[in-house]
């Protein structure tokens, strides 16, 4: 009897367990609304900046570096605002008004959004968020 009251205490414990990663891992969302192997760089001016969980959120006001397209609104996303403090970009470096340089990864879809891989801020510092 105590044997049988200890296997179902372990079966509900790595239940519980499995369900609780299941869900953490279900929590962060896929990247495969990006190009894997396309990049695409682009210079404007910061129209806003957002330096929160889970990942950061860059407007800018921007056109291809390459190409002939006309300047536009486009949504960059970058890693967490830890990671990139990390590499040397703190909140308080950038401001609305900036302008910067983004090179990441295209929406497949051709919407104007980016993956971030790499920034030149507007003092010429180049920062690279792609893993060695």
């Amino acid at each position: 009897m105590i044997f049988m009251r200890r296997q179902i205490g372990c079966f509900c414990f790595i239940s519980l367990c499995l369900a609780a990663a299941a869900v953490t891992v279900g929590a962060h969302h896929s990247q495969s609304q990006f190009e894997p192997e396309k990049t695409v760089e682009i210079a404007g001016t910061l129209t806003r900046l957002s330096w929160r969980n889970p990942h950061t959120l860059f407007l800018i006001k921007a056109k291809p570096v390459a190409g002939a397209d006309a300047e536009r609104e486009w949504t960059v996303e970058g890693p967490s605002p830890a990671q990139l403090t990390r590499a040397g970009w703190g909140a308080a470096i950038s401001k609305v008004g900036d302008k910067v340089t983004f090179n990441g990864r295209p929406r497949r879809d051709g919407r104007p959004e980016l993956l971030l891989l790499s920034v030149t801020l507007a003092d010429g510092k180049k920062l690279s968020f792609v893993p060695d």
